[in-house]
C-alpha cells in the first residue's frame, strides 16, 4: 500500500525506524497542519526501568533527534529527512511524556539504501499558482457531436500530453509540461470519471540526483516571475519527486516502476494551505509564456541572482494580500534602488544628484529612463516622478520627518512603484523592446490614469503634488 496525499488535519499513527541495528521501533504519530506543517510526534516513558526508550530519551532530552527517519503506517511508509528538535514535554513519574520532531522534507514513501543517507532526487515537479492560465498549454481536446438542432448528442475528449517548454539554468533543466490524468469515482450513489489536466514545473540537474533545495531554489525563480507578471502571491501547492531510490517492486522484488511521489516541504507547506484563488482573483498576467518564451525563462533564470536584491523585496511584498500602502512603498522603493545601482549611469540623471552626488532619486531615476514610459500628462517628467517617489519613501520611512505623508500620494506612488517593478521584471527576460513597447506608448497605463485621475493630482517637475481642478492636466 501507499499514501498518495495528505491533507490538513491528517493524523497517521505508526511505528518509527531510525535505521540503528537493535533500536526498538518507537510508536509516533505523524500530524499535519495548517500551523506548524508536518511534525510527529513521539509518546515515550521517561522513567523507563526496562530502558526500552533509552533512544527516544535521548533524542528529546539532548535533542539529539535522528536526521532521517521512517514511519511505517497501516496505509504505508513515510520517510521523514533533516529532523530538528521541536519540543518535549517530560513527566518523571510513570505517565508517558511526548516529544515532537520537525523533518524539512516529508515524503510518502519508503527509500531504497541508507536510511542516514541526504535525501537527494532526480526530479522535482511541482504544482504553482497561475500555471494553468499562463502558460496556456493544454492536453485536453473535446469533439462535439451534435443532432439537426444543434443539441449536443456525444462528447469525445482526446488527451495527449502536448510538447513541453523547456529552458535551462546553469546546471540544469527546466521544463514546464501539461500532464493528464483519468480517475474513476463510484460508490453507492454516484458514478463519475474524473480527467484532470493541469500543468507542472518540472527540474533535473545534468550530474544526476540532488537536494531539494537545490531544485526548489531553481523553481523559485519562475514563481518569482509570476509573482512580478500577475502583481500577487503565487503559492506552491505540490510537489512530486521521483528517483531510482524510490522504486516500486513486485512481491519477488522486482523493480516495475519509478513513481512520483509526493514530498511535503517544510519551505512551501503553509503556502499549500493558502486559499486557491479563482481566476477573477488571479487577474490579468502582463505577459504570458508565449510572449516570454524559453528565451525569456532562461534570461530571468540567468539573471536572478545578480537581481536578487531587486527581486526578493517586491517578491516578497507582493506575496501579502493586506500589505499596508506604506509597506509597498519601502519595499518596492528598495527594489528601485537596488535596481537603478545595477543599471548604472544614465543620461540625465545629474539633475536628481543631492550635494553632487547621486541620491536615493538618482537611482529610481535610472529605472525610469530604462523603461521610458510614456506616463502622459498626471507625470511632468521623470526626474519629478523619482523625486516624489523618493521623497514619500524617505517621509515614510524616517520619523525624524514628522507625520506620516498624505495617504492619497502615498497610495499613488504604492501603485506606481508597483508597476515599475512588474515591467522591470519584463525588462530582465530580455524581451523588454516587445514586451514594454504598450507601456511606452501610453496604451497599457489606463488604470494607474484613473487613479491619478480620482485624487486629482499631478507630479510636476520638481516632484511635487500638484492638484488638478476637474479633468483638465493643463
Amino acid at each position: 500500500m501507499a499514501i498518495d496525499k495528505l491533507i490538513p488535519g491528517d493524523r497517521l499513527t505508526g511505528h518509527l525506524v531510525d535505521g540503528v541495528p537493535d533500536t526498538p521501533y518507537q510508536a509516533a504519530i505523524l500530524d499535519l497542519s495548517e500551523q506548524h506543517g508536518v511534525r510527529v510526534e513521539v509518546p515515550y516513558v521517561g522513567y523507563d526501568e526496562a530502558g526500552q526508550f533509552k533512544h527516544v530519551q535521548d533524542w528529546f532530552r539532548n535533542e539529539a533527534t535522528p536526521k532521517n527517519l521512517q514511519l511505517h503506517t497501516a496505509d504505508g511508509p513515510v520517510s521523514f529527512f533533516g529532523n530538528r528538535w521541536t519540543q518535549h514535554s517530560e513527566n518523571m513519574g510513570r505517565n508517558v511524556s511526548l516529544g515532537t520532531l520537525s523533518p524539512a522534507e516529508t515524503v510518502l514513501a519508503s527509500r531504497d539504501g541508507d536510511l542516514a543517507d541526504e535525501l537527494t532526487v532526480q526530479t522535482v515537479r511541482s504544482r504553482l499558482d497561475g500555471l494553468n492560465e499562463w502558460t496556456g498549454l493544454t492536453s485536453t481536446e473535446d469533439e462535439r457531436e451534435t443532432d439537426d438542432e444543434h443539441r449536443v448528442q456525444a462528447v469525445t475528449y482526446k488527451l495527449r500530453t502536448p510538447d513541453e517548454v523547456q529552458w535551462r539554468d546553469g546546471d540544469a533543466t527546466l521544463s514546464l509540461r501539461a500532464e493528464w490524468t483519468v480517475a474513476e469515482h463510484t460508490d453507492g450513489y454516484n458514478r463519475a470519471v474524473e480527467l484532470s489536466d493541469n500543468v507542472v514545473l518540472e527540474s533535473r540537474f545534468d550530474d544526476g540526483p540532488r537536494t531539494f533545495f537545490d531544485h526548489f531554489a531553481a523553481q523559485r525563480k519562475i514563481a518569482s516571475l509570476l509573482q512580478f507578471l500577475y502583481g500577487r502571491q503565487i503559492s506552491f501547492r505540490e510537489h512530486k519527486v521521483q528517483d531510482a531510490r524510490f522504486a516500486s517492486r513486485l512481491m519477488g522484488g522486482k523493480v516495475y516502476n519509478y513513481p512520483f511521489v509526493e514530498l511535503i516541504s517544510e519551505r512551501t507547506v503553509r503556502e499549500r494551505f493558502t486559499p486557491i484563488p479563482s481566476r477573477k482573483d488571479l487577474g490579468q498576467a502582463i505577459a504570458h509564456l508565449q510572449q516570454i518564451g524559453s528565451e525569456g525563462l532562461a534570461g530571468w533564470s540567468e539573471q536572478y541572482d545578480t537581481w536578487v536584491r531587486f527581486i526578493l523585496p517586491s517578491a516578497g511584498v507582493m506575496s501579502r494580500k493586506r500589505a499596508y500602502i506604506e509597506d509597498r512603498v519601502i519595499s518596492t522603493t528598495m527594489s528601485l534602488e537596488a535596481a537603478g545601482a545595477i543599471i548604472g549611469e544614465r543620461p540625465g540623471e545629474k539633475e536628481t544628484y543631492g550635494r553632487g552626488r547621486p541620491s536615493t532619486a538618482t537611482n529610481i531615476y535610472r529605472c525610469l529612463d530604462l523603461l521610458q514610459v510614456g506616463w502622459g500628462e498626471y507625470i511632468a517628467s521623470k526626474v519629478g516622478l523619482a523625486r516624489a517617489i523618493a521623497n514619500n519613501y524617505n517621509d515614510v520611512k524616517h520619523a525624524d520627518r514628522g507625520d506620516f505623508p498624505n495617504s492619497e500620494h502615498t497610495y499613488l506612488i504604492s501603485a506606481t512603484n508597483s508597476l515599475l517593478v512588474r515591467l522591470i521584471a519584463l525588462h530582465l527576460t530580455g524581451r523588454g523592446d516587445e514586451l514594454l513597447a504598450p507601456y511606452r506608448n501610453g496604451d497599457e497605463l489606463w488604470d494607474l490614469q484613473q487613479r491619478y485621475d480620482n485624487v486629482k493630482v499631478r507630479v510636476t517637475r520638481d516632484g511635487k503634488w500638484e492638484d488638478v481642478a476637474g479633468d483638465n492636466h493643463a
